[in-house]
C-alpha cells in the first residue's frame, strides 16, 4: 500500500510520521532496519504501540506499508505464548 512519509527535515531517508488513509501514525520509535537490492525496510512502532514495517524504493523514492500489526493482536498473542509456555512447565 502506497503511503506518504514525513521525514525528519536534518535527515531525509527518516520517517518522522506518515498517512494510514486519513490517520496520521507518528513513529517513535525505529525499531530495525534491513536494505535489500534497490529496497530500504525500516520497521517502526508507532504512537499507537502498533508496529510497521515500511519499505522505501531507492530508484523512486516512494514508500510502501508492508506489514501492520495492532497493539491489540500483539497482547493476544504474548497471551497465548504465556499459557502455552504455563501449560509446557505444567506438565
Amino acid at each position: 500500500m502506497r503511503i506518504q512519509i514525513h521525514t525528519h527535515s536534518d535527515i531525509r531517508a527518516v520517517p518522522q510520521s506518515f498517512y494510514r488513509g486519513e490517520r496520521q501514525i507518528d513513529i517513535v520509535e525505529i525499531v530495525d532496519q534491513w536494505y535489500g537490492p534497490g529496497y530500504r525496510y525500516v520497521k517502526v512502532k508507532a504512537h499507537d504501540s502498533s508496529m510497521y514495517i515500511l519499505r522505501l524504493d531507492e530508484i523512486s523514492h516512494q514508500w510502501d506499508l508492508i506489514m501492520f500489526s495492532a497493539s491489540r493482536a500483539q497482547e493476544y498473542q504474548r497471551k497465548c505464548h504465556d499459557m502455552a509456555r504455563s501449560a509446557q512447565s505444567r506438565q
